[in-house]
């Protein structure tokens, strides 16, 4: 076989490949132990197929971590970005109390929705917002959203 014909086989073995993987992402509220000691909406994304939260293994990390409130499947784009990484999973944070976020619930469901609009259709959106709420405010009963002064009224 030739160099050219090698290539072309690899590559079509490389596509079949992709076209199998499936991986997730889980939207859920870190846990708060020795080492997370700040409340934040986690984001966890898969990078190796079969690492997810029925497995044993990395499953069990995933929840030593993080309760788990949404999970979806990565679009494509998002699964090519999974190829660079060497750990089992890639995990973001939403802090509530970042500069941001000022404690706001809202605003930190509003964010984590923002940062999901290239990926994520609005109707799925909501529905994550929606579970992450409903998750936070059963686990934080008599939650009200901070107030903020809007505009400085001098007399």
């Amino acid at each position: 076989m030739t160099y050219d014909k090698l290539k072309k086989l690899e590559a079509e073995h490389q596509v079949h490949r992709q076209a199998k993987r499936r991986l997730k992402v889980y939207y859920g509220w870190s846990k708060i132990n020795k080492i997370q000691k700040r409340e934040a909406i986690a984001v966890a994304f898969e990078n190796e197929e079969g690492a997810g939260w029925e497995n044993s293994r990395s499953g069990k990390s995933l929840r030593k971590t993080m309760t788990v409130c949404y999970e979806r499947y990565q679009t494509e784009k998002e699964m090519s970005d999974a190829a660079a990484y060497n750990r089992v999973f890639t995990v973001y944070y939403v802090f509530l109390d970042d500069k941001a976020v000022k404690g706001s619930l809202n605003r930190a469901l509003q964010i984590n929705s923002e940062s999901d609009k290239n990926h994520v259709t609005s109707s799925e959106r909501k529905l994550i917002s929606e579970a992450l709420e409903r998750s936070f405010m059963a686990s934080h009963i008599g939650y009200k959203e901070p107030t903020r002064q809007l505009e400085l009224q001098f007399k």
